[in-house]
């Protein structure tokens, strides 16, 4: 297999990778999660002060994943644990903190096959 294969093949386990983080996390909240797709600026400390911010709502963080767009743009997943009354107060506080909210869902489990 050539470069761009090889390339191709490490991308697709990383997106397995983060799909599987994501269905644990989304199953092992009892409340469910808020997932948040965002845009934020490039720049050292810019998701540390979002999810400050956040954790200054009394959110906890169950998984980020980050990756850079270019010198200027980065784009994160940040998954949440889910808190009655509080996914719009994050929305907002991603917002203010510069980060452009590009899709938001709040997940609840509410059974489970075994």
């Amino acid at each position: 297999m050539g470069s761009s294969g090889e390339t191709l093949g490490t991308v697709l386990s990383e997106v397995g990778n983060v799909f599987g983080q994501v269905y644990r996390s989304i199953l092992s909240s009892p409340n469910g999660v808020f997932v948040f797709f965002i845009a934020l600026p490039n720049r050292p400390g810019a998701l540390a002060r979002l999810a400050s911010a956040l954790a200054e709502l009394g959110l906890n963080l169950t998984l980020t994943y980050l990756y850079a767009i270019n010198e200027e743009l980065a784009m994160a997943l940040l998954i949440y644990e889910a808190k009655e009354g509080y996914f719009q107060k994050a929305v907002e506080a991603l917002r203010r903190g510069g980060a452009v909210v590009r899709e938001a869902y709040e997940i609840k489990v509410t059974g489970s096959m075994k």
